[in-house]
């Protein structure tokens, strides 16, 4: 019986061009709520950004935020896997800039486009560095304590060695008492592989240009595919 439903954002419960969740979506999100499903939010986005996508149901599901770095429910941190400062101080100044992301707010120094607070150095951060994304698109010589989460032309992103969508669910899955075959999950990009590698049913999105997911079944929409398995 499954228990616990895994939904990428941005790609799968968003489609590329939408900046709402559909009311279908969000009304299926709720069905399997009230049936006592866990149902967990996993993105790279921060969890300050989260709220104004889910509305009312905002505390009632679980967030799995900055790709992996983050789990968050009902404000309480369930799960967290800070970066190493002083590594990341030394990232900062080579750069010129970055922007840090904590639990509730994004902090900018320097150059960067990012939006945020305005600080000076990163002394005056009063929070745990969770992601950290650098002004350029070429990085080289990273200490062995970050990952690239993401990265384009223009930017880096950068999580904590051993932060992924997959090591959060796995720690999530266990904390809850859930095996993998009870948990069901849906993405649509490289950093989603680990989240589908964690469970029992993956499913990629059908518009997925993604070429790691080999033969997963695929999903046209995450709402059809949850109707089907719950019998909504």
């Amino acid at each position: 019986m499954l228990r616990m439903v895994f939904c990428d954002v941005d790609g799968t419960l968003l489609k590329k061009t939408e900046t709402t969740i559909s009311n279908d979506t969000l009304h299926v999100l709720r069905r399997l709520l009230d049936r006592g499903i866990t149902v967990v939010i996993a993105t790279g986005r921060p969890y300050g950004q989260l709220k104004p996508l889910f509305g009312s149901l905002f505390y009632r599901l679980v967030f799995l935020c900055m790709d992996g770095a983050l789990v968050m429910h009902k404000n309480c941190v369930l799960y967290k896997k800070p970066m190493m400062k002083c590594k990341t101080k030394e990232l900062i100044a080579l750069y010129g800039g970055a922007a840090i992301y904590g639990r509730e707010h994004i902090y900018c120094i320097g150059d960067t486009p990012v939006a945020g607070k305005r600080v000076h150095i990163p002394e005056e951060i009063p929070e745990d560095y969770l992601k950290v994304e650098l002004p350029t698109g070429s990085v080289s010589g990273l200490h062995a304590s970050f990952r690239i989460a993401y990265q384009n032309e223009r930017t880096t992103e950068l999580v904590a060695a051993g932060a992924d969508k997959g090591a959060a669910a796995r720690a999530l899955m266990q904390k809850f008492g859930v095996s993998p075959d009870q948990a069901i999950a849906f993405g649509d990009g490289e950093n989603d592989i680990p989240l589908l590698c964690a469970v029992g049913y993956p499913y990629r999105m059908k518009d997925s240009l993604c070429v790691g997911f080999g033969d997963l079944p695929t999903a046209d929409s995450v709402e059809s595919v949850l109707r089907g398995q719950f019998g909504i």
